[in-house]
């Protein structure tokens, strides 16, 4: 895997930098308006490229931008489930990777160019069903508050209970808001269960106390 430091001038110029040439990161590039469409050819050849990491973060601002080709790449690596090969987003606190999260996050801004949105709904239903196994900070959780997708609900719910299955508590809880902007009546029925799971994870606390905006 190369460093980006590494990366030709185009690529990197392409992938971290701000219509005046300025370094902005990734998460700026994603956000650009409007979207640079000079830069689209140069970021689609690279989804093929070795580097995967290179790939994956070409897939991110391409789909963030509504292209295609970029979604189509992040939902296949859902389905091929890269995180059993690679780590591209290790947490810097906990070590875990947070692939998933980001992804969801790319999607998300998806919408926001006017992508398809049930194929984007259809994704991040298949990202949930990881949501027991795989580590999640809270892109997903903001995105699907955005979203307010009510047929997500199951999904969403499902999701929940499989973090809860896996001591994931905390992972839990942040869905917590989510399901209170949704279904106010399910929300509140699991209220009591997080809060006697405090004292196995403060944190906790934070989204039981973030859902009281959307009750």
């Amino acid at each position: 895997m190369t460093s980006p430091a590494q990366y030709p001038p185009d690529i990197y110029n392409a992938l971290y930098t701000d219509e005046t040439g300025k370094v902005v990161g990734l998460d700026e590039v994603q956000l650009l308006e409007p979207v640079p469409v000079n830069r689209v050819p140069e970021l689609m050849a690279q989804l093929f490229s070795d580097d995967l990491y290179l790939a994956y973060q070409c897939g991110l601002v391409l789909a963030a931008w509504g292209v295609e080709e970029g979604v189509n790449y992040l939902r296949s690596l859902i389905d091929s489930r890269i995180d059993k090969i690679a780590e591209f987003e290790p947490h810097r606190l906990w070590g875990e990777d947070n692939l998933y999260d980001v992804i969801s996050e790319a999607l998300g801004v998806a919408i926001l160019s006017d992508y398809d949105r049930s194929e984007i709904v259809d994704i991040l239903r298949d990202t949930l069903q990881l949501y027991g196994e795989c580590y999640f900070e809270s892109k997903l959780k903001g995105v699907l508050i955005r979203l307010d997708e009510d047929s997500l609900l199951p999904d969403i719910k499902r999701a929940m209970q499989l973090a809860l299955g896996n001591q994931r508590y905390y992972q839990a809880s942040q869905l917590l808001p989510v399901l209170a902007k949704y279904d106010n009546a399910y929300a509140l029925t699991q209220v009591s269960m997080f809060q006697n799971l405090i004292q196995k994870d403060d944190r906790i606390r934070y989204n039981l106390g973030e859902m009281q905006a959307y009750l």
